[in-house]
């Protein structure tokens, strides 16, 4: 007669046979001779599980484990296979309970929790992955594939700083993973370090150079940024975002013509990408030819129509070829794009659409920079004054206006502004800006919407009254040669490169042409005045005048020149609207307002305009300034 462990062999060998009714009536003839037999339960359960009778074989197996609970030697093939059935059965959790309890009896065991886990990652399960991962890790905290895949497990579950730790431990458990440093160079955090590091094991991998560009870009290292971008390309041609990349790298270098041709190889890599033909949009504005820049904002809105930098681009073409109507239409849609969705929505009183307001009042509210809201403010006349203009007789029709401006302009506004209650902007609100009469309010910037639907518009526009006839000017003329009133800076980050003049050349050419100067220009320049002042061009900078935040006293300084001779910033903007004699240096490709190829402003009859013909070389507009000076000044 045969043993029982003899007899188990032999129902053993007939279930590997694929004999499985004559190896379940042996099993059945130990469990009867012997019930509760762990080994028997364990391997009919095993038996039914592989007939398709899963629900009764994984009860055999938990019989057989509990059998077995609480021996000292274990028992992991039960716990692994009950795992395997449980998993049959679409039970993960508990089967990854049960793949933890074989671990902990035999710590290679480990390697079913991790191979389980990656099976519910790609069936999309990442919770029952993460409860298999979080045991493993626990049972071996010395190995790094666990604790890569329990970080993808994290990353799914929307828990991306404890998937940062579990990649972080893991390269310090295996430094020559290129993989693993890879994918933390990738994350959105990642410092250039990290990207060094992943591009020294795989230096051939074109999207960490394409990070590492993104990363020095964004730390304002724009030369050390092109050159990666430059190295991703050279690995992958064909990668339209390295060359959007580059693109954008050499815009803010001043170099807009090598951008433009960068985004044009980028579309014709993707030439349904929204974003790649708005920023080529952006090149053509910056490389100074707006009706190709209409072109591509158009086509990207067309593929975007809620892409909100393309619908500025389009309004600030539009504007700049003078299509007044259709660009100050347009011009509304700055409210969706930064900066100024930061502000929109600012008051709670209705928007004003140019209807007269039943006698309430109407707040006008400065928008954007000094420059825009002295612009602006020239159409503040067009509301109060009486008129027998259609429209300027429809505005009329408010009882007042308030206007909200910066600090800086409210003394210079209110007195040129008798029919408008000038309120300083604060830090905060001022109460006067929400009194129950006020009926309506508009940014200053909406207002020639309804004001300068075309050109001829223009003409009803009047300088301010000049400068407070109280203050005494820094300097005065002296002597029979002009006294020029000079700014070439502006600190604004991105036409900054593509507007400032060096103040050597622009005093040389004034200097020679029989002018002095004043410096109009904020900012502390006792040093390059100095330099010039030794070198036989002498340069006046008037002491006590403050002529950043005193606005008031560089208005009256500008009233005491002959001519004010500027770049585009706020400084040409005064002038324009005190209607003071301004020359004003234009760029290649300059603001919209200032329109294409003429050399008068419809903003500031005073002013007249010397344009690059070349980006970047000044010599050109500063020969013709200098030629006009020696002209009217002989």
């Amino acid at each position: 007669m045969a043993t029982l462990q003899e007899a188990l062999l032999i129902a053993f060998d007939l279930q590997r046979e694929g004999r499985f009714a004559e190896a379940d009536s042996v099993y059945g003839q130990i469990l009867d001779a012997v019930p509760g037999h762990p080994p028997a339960l364990h391997l009919r359960g095993l038996l039914l599980a592989q007939c398709g009778r899963l629900e009764e074989g994984c009860a055999l197996v938990e019989q057989a484990i509990a059998a077995v609970d609480g021996q000292a030697d274990g028992q992991p093939d039960l716990h692994a296979n009950h795992a395997n059935l449980l998993e049959a059965l679409g039970r993960f959790g508990a089967a990854a309970e049960a793949l933890a309890r074989a671990a902990a009896l035999d710590a290679e065991r480990v390697a079913l929790l991790n191979n389980f886990a990656l099976r519910r990652l790609a069936a999309g399960d990442p919770a029952s992955a993460e409860q298999a991962l979080r045991a493993a890790v626990a049972r071996r905290p010395g190995l790094a594939d666990p604790r890569i895949n329990h970080a993808e497990a994290l990353d799914a579950l929307g828990r991306p700083g404890e998937a940062l730790a579990q990649r972080r431990i893991a390269a310090l458990l295996a430094p020559d993973d290129a993989a693993l440093l890879g994918a933390l160079a990738l994350r959105p955090d990642a410092a250039e370090a990290d990207l060094r590091r992943a591009l020294r094991l795989d230096p051939e991998r074109a999207v960490l150079w394409n990070r590492l560009g993104a990363w020095r870009k964004d730390h304002g290292a724009l030369p050390d940024a092109r050159h990666a971008y430059e190295r991703g390309l050279a690995l992958d041609p064909a990668d339209a975002a390295l060359w959007n990349n580059r693109a954008n790298v050499q815009k803010g270098q001043g170099d807009a013509d090598g951008a433009r041709d960068a985004l044009r190889r980028a579309l014709a890599l993707q030439p349904e990408s929204a974003a790649i033909r708005n920023n080529l949009a952006d090149a053509h504005a910056l490389c100074g030819d707006p009706a190709a820049a209409l072109a591509e904002a158009e086509a990207a809105l067309a593929r975007d129509p809620a892409l909100a930098d393309a619908r500025l681009a389009r309004a600030s073409a539009l504007l700049a070829l003078g299509r007044f109507a259709e660009g100050w239409d347009a011009w509304e849609d700055r409210w969706t794009a930064e900066p100024w969705c930061r502000t929109a929505g600012r008051f709670p009183q209705p928007p004003w659409d140019g209807r007269p307001l039943g006698g309430g009042r109407l707040l006008v509210w400065g928008e954007q920079g000094v420059g825009d809201e002295l612009m602006f403010a020239t159409l503040l006349p067009l509301l109060t004054q009486s008129s027998t203009d259609k429209t300027q007789s429809s505005t009329a029709a408010s009882a007042g206006c308030l206007l909200e401006c910066d600090a800086r302009l409210a003394p210079l506004f209110a007195r040129a502004l008798p029919g408008v209650e000038v309120v300083p902007r604060g830090p905060r609100p001022d109460p006067r800006l929400a009194a129950p009469d006020i009926a309506a309010q508009i940014p200053s910037g909406s207002l020639p919407r309804l004001l300068l639907r075309g050109a001829e518009d223009f003409r009803r526009l009047r300088p301010l009254p000049g400068a407070d006839q109280a203050r005494a000017p820094a300097l005065r003329r002296t002597g029979r040669r002009p006294l020029v009133g000079v700014a070439w800076h502006t600190t604004n980050p991105k036409w900054g490169r593509l507007r400032n003049v060096p103040l050597a050349d622009l005093a040389r050419r004034l200097d020679a042409a029989g002018a002095d100067m004043v410096v109009l220009q904020y900012g502390d320049w006792t040093a390059e005045v100095a330099a010039l002042a030794a070198d036989g061009v002498p340069i006046a900078l008037p002491p006590g005048l403050d002529r950043k935040d005193d606005l008031d006293g560089l208005a009256a300084q500008i009233a005491a020149t002959d001519l004010v001779v500027t770049i585009d910033n706020a400084t040409a903007h005064l002038a324009g609207a005190l209607g003071h004699p301004v020359w004003v240096l234009l760029s290649h490709a300059p603001d919209w307002r200032w329109l294409v190829g003429r050399d008068d402003s419809p903003w500031y009859p005073s002013a007249r305009l010397f344009r690059q013909t070349r980006a970047g070389d000044w010599r050109a507009p500063l020969d013709a300034v200098a030629d006009r000076l020696r002209a009217l000044f002989p």
